[in-house]
């Protein structure tokens, strides 16, 4: 059996006591729905809102683990988008809504890292480090693709079996560098889940944004029952202050029961503004694709939009000696950044480059050590716009001279 068939075994002892405590206030609000819908006249006082003083102002509670229509949309999108997962037959059961992809890995993290070792790649978000230890697990670094870039398949093996990870967090494309896979690659990485019984952790926030017109991958089809997804609305639909994530799996259990138990636990249910506003942009996606386009209108404008902005940054940034770092030999193809050598001319840490980019008025970037990869600084084209790009060429030209001048003196 795989590791997500066993999910009972697998979740901590503290998990369970959640998953598998009574619910009283939500099981008979749920009878006392249908009932008010069999009977007109049936009074509710069940539940803790305030209602009938100014309904035009009302944003009433959702269900814990989202609105029915949006998980039957999310279902729907993952099959018609990613190769191989319309075979699945995903259905609403099998997607939960969370407080945006923080939220969904954080819950993910309490159910297969607390008291284990959680894989992280290389070059990783930060925040991935505080959901682990706040999760009460340890963080082991992963280095995914060897010195010529290929994925190396074997090397994760052996850290998942040396350092026993109970999950491993495969982020592609990446947050910083923009790496992704293809399919083999991800054909190999679930071949290494199912070979160790490794939960591998799909933070794919970032999936349709690839700029190398290869096609989006998932690495869910490819392993069904070791593979848990994260998504989220924040880059690819412009809504990261709606605070909409979700969490698709192929074993309901996780989705359709424990995550409703612990999201209910934590934030009751997400943010019903921000998923009403996710619904109308899903189901545009949707109406295109049902028609036949090959991608959603607003996606392509999206992905051209960004991938003009990369390719601008790219050639601005190699006028000044900072070639791309991440996959050896790659370029980046995917998210809303690119992460960068510092200049030859530079000759202390990238923390130091960011401040003084700062402070002498030039242009901000985040040290490449936050993700761990010193010395290198992140840049994120999503928020420049093209003149930003342009005007970045001559902040980092008179960021020199001023470097050279202070070396040189007087």
């Amino acid at each position: 059996m795989t590791p997500l068939d066993r999910l009972d075994e697998r979740l901590p002892a503290e998990v369970r006591r959640v998953v598998e405590r009574p619910t009283p206030i939500p099981t008979l609000a749920a009878a006392a729905a249908r009932a008010r819908a069999a009977h007109p006249g049936f009074v509710r006082a069940d539940i803790g809102q305030v209602v009938g003083v100014d309904p035009a102002q009302e944003i009433l509670y959702g269900p814990p683990v989202g609105l029915p229509e949006l998980r039957e949309a999310l279902a729907e999108l993952f099959g018609r988008t990613f190769p191989g997962a319309a075979d699945l037959d995903l259905g609403p059961a099998n997607v939960a809504l969370c407080t945006g992809a923080a939220q969904g890995l954080s819950l993910l993290f309490r159910c297969f890292g607390a008291g284990g070792a959680v894989g992280l790649p290389r070059a990783h978000w930060a925040n991935y480090d505080n959901a682990v230890e706040l999760a009460g697990g340890r963080v082991v670094p992963v280095d995914f693709f060897d010195r010529q870039g290929r994925l190396d398949a074997e090397a994760i093996e052996r850290r998942v079996r040396g350092e026993e990870l109970s999950a491993l967090v495969a982020n592609f494309p990446c947050n910083p560098t923009g790496a992704s896979l293809d399919a083999d690659d991800a054909q190999r990485l679930a071949a290494v889940a199912r070979d160790t019984g490794v939960v591998l952790i799909a933070d794919e926030v970032y999936a349709r944004l690839r700029y190398d017109g290869r096609p989006p991958q998932s690495l869910l089809p490819y392993a069904p029952g070791h593979v848990v997804v994260v998504g989220s609305a924040s880059k690819e639909y412009m809504l990261p202050g709606g605070r909409a994530g979700w969490v698709i799996c192929a074993r309901e259990r996780l989705t359709d029961h424990v995550l409703r138990r612990l999201i209910r636990a934590s934030t009751a249910s997400p943010n019903v503004l921000a998923q009403r506003r996710l619904l109308d942009l899903v189901r545009a996606d949707l109406s295109d694709l049902r028609a036949g386009l090959g991608s959603p209108r607003r996606l392509e404008t999206l992905r051209d939009a960004m991938g003009g902005r990369r390719d601008a940054l790219l050639e601005v940034l190699a006028r000044h000696d900072m070639p791309p770092v991440g996959r050896p030999g790659h370029p980046p193809t995917g998210t809303i950044f690119l992460v960068a050598a510092l200049p030859p001319w530079w000759d202390a840490g990238d923390q130091e480059f960011c401040e003084a980019a700062i402070a002498g008025g030039w242009f901000s970037a985040i040290p490449g050590s936050a993700f761990g990869l010193p010395p290198s600084a992140r840049f994120s084209f999503g928020s420049m716009t093209m003149a930003d790009i342009e005007a970045l060429d001559g902040a980092l030209s008179g960021m020199r001279a001023a470097a050279r001048g202070l070396r040189d003196g007087p």
